[in-house]
C-alpha cells in the first residue's frame, strides 16, 4: 500500500461510496480517478492509499491535462543550477531527461540544465 497526499497527485478523484466503509485499518472512503480508473482508499481527509501494484500511475495520471507552466513558491534546492528558481518566478515545464520521470515533481530549465522542482515547491499555472 502506498499513501500519498491528495494534493500531490493530478488524478481527478471522485468518491464512490455513499456510506463509510470499514476494514482492519479503520474507516475509509473509496475514491476513483474519473480519467484513468485508479482506485484508492482515504482513511483521512488529506491522504489516499493506493495498491502497490499501481505504483507507476499513482503520482501522475496518464490521461490528465499536462502541466505547462509553474510558479515557484519556495524551492529548497541548493546549487548554482537552481539560482533562477526564486519565489514567484514562472517556468515552462520541460520533458524529463532520459532515464528520469515526473514522479514527485516536474522538470524545468535551471541555469544551463533541466532541474526537478518537487511537489509543494510550486503551484500550477492554468491558462484560461
Amino acid at each position: 500500500m502506498i499513501t500519498v497526499d491528495r494534493s500531490k497527485t493530478n488524478h481527478d478523484l471522485e468518491k464512490q461510496n455513499l456510506v463509510t466503509q470499514f476494514d482492519k485499518l479503520g474507516q475509509y472512503d473509496v475514491y476513483k480517478c474519473s480519467l484513468c480508473g485508479l482506485t484508492g482508499k482515504a482513511y483521512t481527509f488529506t491522504e489516499i492509499s493506493f495498491s502497490s501494484k499501481s505504483s507507476k500511475k499513482i503520482y501522475s495520471c496518464p490521461k490528465a491535462v499536462k502541466i505547462e507552466k509553474i510558479r515557484i513558491t519556495n524551492c529548497q534546492a541548493n546549487g548554482k543550477v537552481f539560482d533562477n528558481l526564486t519565489p514567484g518566478s514562472v517556468h515552462v515545464v520541460v520533458p524529463p531527461p532520459e532515464g528520469y520521470d515526473n514522479s514527485r515533481g516536474v522538470w524545468v530549465m535551471g541555469v544551463g540544465e533541466p532541474v526537478k522542482v518537487l511537489f509543494g515547491e510550486y503551484t500550477e499555472i492554468r491558462d484560461g
